[in-house]
């Protein structure tokens, strides 16, 4: 006589049910991973946007030589009295601005590009001379003569991990 086994095809209920969890678990996982890597894109961003600034702040200040040297870009704010030295259609010189107009158009252009971009921000520009006397918008000095170093610092806060703000800062220094 033959006896035939009753043999099931498929699933379990239970067996699907530790299926799904070990799925929901995986995926919890990843929104982790989410979530980490978008914090670290808006770093690494914020980090970026304040380094071309500083450095495109550092080239304007090399091509205006005159203006550098007499101390016109030292600042912690955007001046009062700003210029535009360009036609705004074809970014051509009108050739009637002097070396400080020029460095008040290019603080005013730096400073509002860095209030548009960055969180919480602030710059500041200083020169230090050979001896390491450092010259700031501050101490009144309005001289920063060949063969100072030059120092363009940008601040701004972004969270950390405990949901406060906290701050960062880069600096760029040259020497024109």
């Amino acid at each position: 006589m033959t006896t035939k086994l009753n043999t099931s095809k498929g699933f379990s209920l239970i067996e699907v049910m530790v299926a799904v969890f070990v799925l929901a678990i995986g995926l919890l996982g990843i929104a982790g991973l989410q979530v980490t890597a978008i914090k670290s894109n808006h770093t690494a961003m914020s980090r970026t946007q304040s380094t071309q600034l500083a450095y495109d702040l550092a080239d304007r200040m090399r091509a205006n030589m005159p203006g550098t040297i007499a101390g016109n870009y030292l600042a912690t704010s955007a001046p009062s009295e700003t210029y535009n030295c360009f036609d705004d259609f074809t970014g051509v010189g009108t050739g009637e601005c002097s070396p400080l107009q020029m460095a008040h158009a290019d603080l005013d252009w730096a400073f509002e590009l860095a209030a548009d971009t960055l969180p919480f921000v602030s710059a500041a520009v200083s020169c230090t001379s050979p001896g390491g006397t450092t010259v700031t918008a501050d101490t009144g000095a309005e001289d920063c003569a060949q063969g100072f170093t030059h120092t363009i610092t940008v601040t701004w806060s972004e969270q950390d991990d405990s949901n406060g703000l906290v701050s960062k800062s880069m600096s760029v220094e040259f020497q024109p």
